[in-house]
């Protein structure tokens, strides 16, 4: 499949890469709430691409989600009661909800900005 947008740049390459090893924004946000044992934050991610007019914003404009927070995508051998009732609402749920929950795209770029900085090596 032939896509318009050009290849990530290296720095949005290692900013990627760097997402995807994870935690999942969502997960990260819902422990610091105290909705979630540190425990069950995921690591390894989806990293979602966000829009602006359903157009890609770019390689830079995303941020790392687990399976579930990103396509509601169950974990091996869990339900998706148990999955919605312990990780909460999916963005395959609806966006509205989604970021009235968890915060704006933007918000949510900036924490895995932030993120990937603390984890950058020293």
């Amino acid at each position: 499949m032939w896509s318009k947008a050009p290849p990530p740049t290296k720095e949005e390459t290692r900013r990627i890469r760097k997402a995807k090893l994870g935690p999942c924004m969502v997960c990260i946000l819902l422990h610091m709430r105290k909705l979630l044992p540190k425990h069950l934050v995921v690591y390894g991610c989806d990293y979602h691409h966000c829009k602006s007019g359903n157009i890609r914003r770019g390689h830079a404009f995303g941020f790392a989600m687990c399976q579930w927070h990103h396509e509601r995508i169950p974990q091996e051998g869990r339900s998706f009661a148990w999955m919605a009732s312990v990780y909460g609402w999916s963005l395959k749920d609806g966006s509205r909800t989604f970021h009235e929950k968890y915060g704006s795209d933007d918000e949510l770029i900036d924490q895995q900005t932030y993120i990937n900085e603390l984890r950058a090596p020293a």
